[in-house]
């Protein structure tokens, strides 16, 4: 991969963080506590089942061992900046899509390292090990998610008119910082995706699908508002394909472990302007969810 990009990763997906981190209140959290059910079936959904259908696919898949470690760090990542923009123009929470971004970020600075130290005892084997500095990836997935978010909400905090100008254009800057580091890093591997997409593409197709076909059907089951349902489905189905994009390249230093990052980057979107559309159509979920 171009060490220009390489470079430019820490900074871009620090960027992303702190873009959230300026649109968070403690008020926000607030929220989520006087209303946890959203929040925690959204988490559930997030941190919990979209790791093991990410399992699942990646036990069953028998191509390179890279690829299946590269989806399991896409499976374990958070949701992504677009999805709190996607969420406003579907007509769903932002509130509770801003809320479950920064708490699976936060979350993630844990559980990222564990999940991908785990994926790598079960499916590299001892034939192809690769370093994984448990140390160096929490610590990096802190520096990047963890500092920036926490940056960005004492700015909202103590400056808050520094926050209000700064949130929508930080926001627009952030996507278009996400949208050049996948397109970066697709045009550095794309010989791997040209040459695989038809081998990993299909079980990231699959995880897409599944996570979000579970966020929506957990909010139908559980008879949460419309607005709510579109938040976590589109949080479940948008992963921070910069943050896998990160540890894959920088922290475990495996170009081939980001193929099924920016493979899945491409896809997410696909089915999320679908789903857009689908939303905005007034479709989703029509007459057994409340309104």
């Amino acid at each position: 991969m171009d060490s220009l990009l390489q470079s430019f990763l820490p900074l871009g997906v620090a960027f992303i963080m702190l873009a959230i981190g300026l649109d968070l209140r403690p008020r926000d959290f607030e929220r989520v506590a006087r209303r946890p059910r959203p929040v925690l079936v959204g988490l559930g959904n997030q941190m919990i089942l979209l790791p093991m259908i990410g399992l699942a696919l990646a036990l069953s898949y028998d191509g390179r061992p890279e690829f299946a470690v590269g989806l399991m760090i896409l499976a374990a990542s958070p949701g992504g900046i677009t999805s709190n923009l996607l969420t406003t123009l579907a007509g769903g929470s932002a509130a509770l899509s801003i809320s479950m971004t920064a708490l699976t970020s936060l979350l993630g600075i844990v559980t990222l390292p564990l999940i991908i130290g785990l994926s790598q005892a079960l499916l590299m084997g001892e034939s192809t090990p690769i370093a994984m500095p448990v140390g160096r990836v929490m610590a990096g997935v802190f520096v990047i998610t963890g500092l920036p978010i926490a940056l960005g909400m004492a700015v909202r905090h103590w400056r808050s008119r520094w926050a209000d100008r700064l949130s929508r254009p930080a926001r627009r800057l952030a996507t278009v910082v996400f949208a050049v580091i996948v397109a970066g890093a697709f045009v550095g591997q794309m010989d791997d995706i040209v040459a695989n997409f038809r081998d990993i593409g299909l079980p990231l197709l699959v995880l897409n699908l599944a996570t979000m076909g579970l966020g929506g059907g957990t909010a139908r089951l559980l008879s949460l508002d419309r607005a709510d349902g579109i938040a976590i489905t589109l949080e479940c189905g948008l992963q921070n394909a910069a943050l896998s994009i990160f540890v894959a390249v920088t922290l475990l230093d495996s170009p081939p472990m980001v193929v099924p990052a920016i493979t899945y980057a491409l896809i997410m979107n696909v089915s999320a302007a679908l789903f857009l559309l689908y939303a905005r159509r007034g479709a989703w979920l029509a007459g057994g969810v409340r309104t």
